[in-house]
């Protein structure tokens, strides 16, 4: 009995022993414990840190891009696909070995057509197809804070092959310190804006867009904004030959008012455009060895409105004096002002879809375009940047009263 009560009471004091032990042990555990989490804290105080500098940083990118595009907006050729791509990309972009600042963006646009055309003797014929109608690539960088600088290549199946620089051009300026802006390089003079919710260019398009290789100074901020600017047009004065001098310019101003300024969900724009060279764009084909007595000067109009899901847009687009006889190679007999005009009302029910109607017209441009069209077009997208698109055009030609359907539909993705 005695030397149970002995085993008990060694067995009491070893455990008197171990308990303080096991006690310092588990107080070292909960310490250690407790610095991880510190230094836990620490680290996702650092992350948090960083996170918002990384937000900041992308919001004043996606801020200087905004104000790069309220300029470049005007002369930039790029597809609705795009533009959509573009708005849609992470604000930062790529970080090049260089430190600049870079954006990828483009679109792809497969289109099918069928036209059928129904001459006024004789009889009707008719075309189908499918055609790559574009293939782009939009490169844009952030120099630093006042230089920007914005590379397209294009291919258009049909117009470009292979593909080209369709616009490589430089951008200074144009921020919220410094307004005024200067843009040279290989671009789209701001002499139409060409606006469309349909998959076919308008005729305005068609005939009065202009590609040079220019230079303009402007002053672009809130609710308004200016340029002009210069280039040397292949169409000239035949005293000028051989052409070799500047010799056109055009100038613009457009009011266009901030997001939200005329109350929620309306948006209003317009502006006024002059050049001394309206032959300068695509209706250079039609002149006769790209040259002219004298220089026409043409003008364009245009207006766009929207309030919520209804949008509504117009131009306008003439040559202010007449063309002389012979110098267009389709006019001949008379003298003529070529002029284009096209409005469209668009309606958004839901942002996957537009639908959309247009009627436009034109004169004096003999059988190269239609003198009244009308048509509708619906744009479903139906996938994340991908968006397939139909419409219905009905043309009918001045000179030879003949009448042309066209049907067209289009697969466009964006990236």
């Amino acid at each position: 009995m005695k030397v149970k009560l002995k085993v008990a009471a060694w067995l009491a004091a070893a455990a008197m022993l171990v308990t303080p032990a096991a006690a310092f042990a588990a107080d070292a555990d909960t310490q250690a414990l407790l610095n991880e989490l510190r230094a836990l804290k620490e680290r996702v105080s650092t992350l948090e840190q960083a996170l918002e500098k990384a937000n900041t940083s992308a919001a004043d990118a996606q801020k200087a891009a905004q104000e790069a595009q309220a300029t470049s907006a005007h002369s930039l050729k790029m597809s609705e696909q795009a533009q959509l791509a573009k708005g849609e990309q992470v604000a930062g972009g790529l970080l090049s070995d260089a430190g600049k600042r870079l954006k990828i963006y483009g679109a792809v646009e497969l289109e099918g057509a069928y036209s059928n055309f129904k001459p006024k003797h004789g009889k009707s014929a008719s075309e189908s197809d499918f055609t790559l109608a574009t293939a782009e690539v939009f490169i844009e960088a952030d120099i630093n804070k006042y230089v920007k600088g914005l590379v397209h290549m294009l291919y258009e199946e049909g117009d470009t092959d292979p593909m080209n620089i369709d616009e490589a051009y430089i951008l200074l300026g144009q921020t919220d310190d410094i307004p005024a802006y200067f843009l040279g390089g290989r671009m789209y003079p701001a002499i139409g804006l060409f606006e469309s919710n349909l998959i076919s260019d308008p005729i305005t398009q068609n005939v009065f867009e202009t590609q040079a290789t220019a230079a303009e100074v402007g002053w672009a901020q809130d609710w308004f904004n200016v340029g002009v600017g210069i280039f040397n047009s292949d169409v000239h004065e035949s005293s000028d030959a051989p052409d070799n001098n500047i010799n056109t310019f055009y100038a613009r101003a457009q009011f266009d008012a901030p997001e939200g300024a005329l109350g929620e969900d309306v948006d209003l724009n317009f502006g006024l455009a002059y050049t001394n060279n309206i032959a300068s764009g695509n209706l250079s084909e039609y002149v006769v060895d790209q040259s002219l007595q004298d220089l026409v000067a043409g003008w364009s109009a245009m207006l766009s409105a929207q309030y919520m899901c209804v949008a509504f847009t117009a131009e306008y687009i003439s040559a202010i004096d007449d063309f002389k006889a012979g110098e267009l190679d389709y006019m001949t007999d008379s003298d003529g002002k070529p002029y284009a005009y096209n409005i469209e009302l668009a309606y958004m029910p839901f942002e996957e879809w537009t639908f959309a109607a247009r009627y436009e017209g034109s004169d004096n441009l003999g059988d190269k375009e239609p003198e009244h069209q009308f048509g509708v077009g619906a744009s479903w997208m139906f996938l994340p940047d991908t968006t397939l698109s139909v419409e219905y055009l009905h043309g009918e030609f001045q000179d030879t009263e003949d009448e042309r359907d066209l049907f067209t539909t289009q697969l466009a993705i964006g990236f």
